[in-house]
C-alpha cells in the first residue's frame, strides 16, 4: 500500500514537473514553480524588489537554461 502510494505521488510530481515548465530562482534556490512564463516574470521582478541584491532569475525546467535575469 505505501509502494502505490508513493507510485502516485512520483506520478503526480512528474506531471507537475511538465505542467510548469518555469522556475523562478533567488541566488540559485528556487522560489516556485510556473506554468506561464509571465506568471513567472511577475513573481521574479517582486522577488527582485524584496531582494535587490540577489540574483534573481527565471529558468526552463526541462533544459536547466536560463531564459531571464531580472534587474531594477
Amino acid at each position: 500500500m505505501v509502494l502505490n502510494e508513493f507510485a502516485d505521488e512520483r506520478r503526480i510530481s512528474r506531471k507537475q514537473a511538465v505542467s510548469r515548465p518555469y522556475e523562478v530562482r533567488i541566488d540559485s534556490s528556487r522560489r516556485g514553480a510556473f506554468e506561464d512564463l509571465r506568471d513567472a516574470m511577475a513573481s521574479a521582478r517582486l522577488a527582485k524588489q524584496e531582494n535587490p541584491s540577489a540574483l534573481v532569475a527565471v529558468v526552463d525546467r526541462a533544459t536547466g537554461q536560463l531564459v531571464i535575469e531580472v534587474d531594477l
